[in-house]
């Protein structure tokens, strides 16, 4: 065991999110926690900045970025399935209709689509992330009508 020299030597250490600050008019340091950047905002009031808590998705809204983030995955899944048939089942047509530049820019095209739900989901997230939540639920809901796999309702060929 090290002797108390060596102990007071040492330096101390904090829990994980915490700081050592001077309090106002006081000789000893306050304990305050540490606030990561993004949950907190500095405005100035009167002169003093003052820190307020970032606004937070309610429980509400996180169920339904649940649900319809589900929706847009199984958007994916049957575009990504409809890519394979439509692939396997018309390739040899389209080389013949379209030529050999025109079945491989096909065959990109229905590659490609698969990613669009996954990206509109994305996008609408990040883009909306400081505005109000009725925004971003309305880009949700318009992408969910607008990237829908229209296979689904044309029937297989």
């Amino acid at each position: 065991m090290g002797s108390r020299a060596d102990r007071s030597a040492r330096e101390s250490r904090l829990a994980s999110g915490w700081t050592v600050e001077e309090g106002p008019g006081s000789v000893e340091p306050e304990l305050v926690p540490d606030a990561p950047e993004e949950a907190v905002e500095v405005t100035d009031v009167d002169g003093r900045e003052e820190l307020v808590p970032a606004r937070q998705l309610g429980a509400g809204m996180l169920v339904a970025l649940g649900i319809i983030g589900g929706l847009y995955l199984l958007y994916t899944v049957v575009w990504f399935s409809w890519a394979k048939f439509y692939t396997d089942a018309m390739h040899d047509q389209w080389v013949v209709t379209m030529g050999s530049f025109g079945a491989v820019m096909q065959t990109i095209l229905f590659w490609i689509a698969p990613f669009a739900p996954a990206l509109w989901f994305l996008s609408a997230v990040v883009l909306n992330r400081g505005a109000q939540v009725r925004r971003l639920l309305l880009w949700l809901l318009v992408g969910a009508i607008l990237v829908v796999p229209l296979p689904v309702f044309a029937g297989g060929n």
